[in-house]
């Protein structure tokens, strides 16, 4: 009784109250790491089948098939070319076992590998995202009863995020504005424009790149919801479409900004990531080691919130919920002098003049 080998392949042979049950754990010598978890599933189908237990065995398929499959149902995605490349590296490591068969130590094994491609701790826990979607997925379509990414323990990541100071900001403008007057790329061509047309609309990276000019009319965009990161996020707001503001100096932009379709911005790539190379040149050039191009928006906010109100930051920003708004607001020094400045001018009258 038990696990025999007859050619190349593996038997299981198993006897429960007199009665001999016999089956073909479709692997073959080579796939030994596979047996345990094999093993288990047949005693299972074996147990429930012998004593009339309702049993739902899930479908086979391979981990570089399944893989295939998911991909063709994420083609609208942005990352899809992204998440194509990751779970490519990752059928490197895992080879392309039956999915029902993935477990603890193949997650683990993928971890250990992805450290040793010396991968930032958030890189890591953004290749487990996609892994964990694909196994959320093949749960839904019965393939696995469960999810063996959650032996994943992701790594706390460091989400800082801030606005940029008043002295900050003309470095970065003043750095921008040099790169686009004597150009080595499109980008840079075009950086001074991004960064001040976000600066002056607080809009994201994102959806300035995809920027069309039948979205804007008398200086308004009116940005389709489906074309924003918003889309899954605003079914409490009864909009079809994100409405911005465009002053006077972010209208001159776009209308001088030339391209011979649609889009106002004629990018190669529409992702954001097309800045990727420019941002580490301001860097470099402009001493400010941390800039990313989010951290403008973050000031947008936190300007606004200073000078208006936070309830305006967040209509600007378009953000359904306040809270939201708070994080991208940032008071400096100077915001917190003002603020203490007017409580003691409040309790001056109170407490007298000693």
């Amino acid at each position: 009784m038990g696990l025999y080998v007859r050619g190349n392949r593996y038997y299981f042979k198993k006897q429960l109250e007199g009665k001999v049950y016999y089956k073909a754990l479709k692997l073959k010598k080579g796939q030994e790491k596979l047996l345990s978890a094999r093993l288990e599933q047949i005693e299972e189908e074996i147990l429930a089948g012998h004593f009339g237990i309702p049993y739902q065995q899930n479908k086979q398929i391979s981990f570089i098939d399944y893989a295939e499959k998911y991909l063709k149902s994420k083609k609208y995605k942005k990352s899809w070319d992204r998440d194509k490349q990751r779970l490519f590296i990752i059928s490197g490591c895992l080879g392309d076992p039956l999915l029902s068969f993935v477990g603890k130590s193949h997650i683990e094994k993928l971890e250990k590998f992805l450290f040793a491609r010396n991968l930032k701790p958030s890189t890591v826990n953004r290749y487990f995202e996609i892994l964990n979607n694909l196994f959320r997925s093949a749960i839904e379509e019965k393939y696995i009863s469960e999810n063996p990414s959650k032996f994943y323990q992701k790594f706390v990541e460091d989400g800082h995020m801030r606005a940029l100071s008043k002295e900050e900001l003309k470095i970065i403008l003043s750095t921008a504005k040099r790169l686009q007057e004597k150009p080595k790329s499109y980008i840079q061509s075009i950086i001074y424009d991004l960064i001040v047309l976000a600066l002056h609309t607080g809009m994201r990276l994102s959806e300035i790149i995809n920027l069309k000019k039948s979205y804007i009319r008398d200086d308004v965009i009116f940005y389709p919801i489906s074309k924003t990161k918003h889309k899954r996020r605003v079914y409490s707001q009864n909009s079809k479409v994100k409405v911005i503001c465009l002053n006077e100096i972010a209208s001159a932009i776009v209308k001088r900004a030339k391209s011979r379709d649609d889009y106002v911005f004629s990018v190669k790539w529409r992702n954001p990531n097309v800045v990727y190379h420019v941002v580490r040149k301001l860097r470099s050039l402009s001493g400010i080691q941390d800039f990313k191009f989010h951290y403008l928006r973050h000031t947008t906010s936190t300007i606004v919130a200073s000078q208006e109100s936070l309830a305006t930051a967040k209509m600007i920003l378009y953000h359904a919920d306040l809270k939201t708004t708070l994080r991208y607001t940032h008071p400096g020094i100077e915001e917190q002098k003002k603020g203490v400045a007017k409580i003691g001018e409040y309790f001056k009258d109170l407490q007298g003049n000693k």
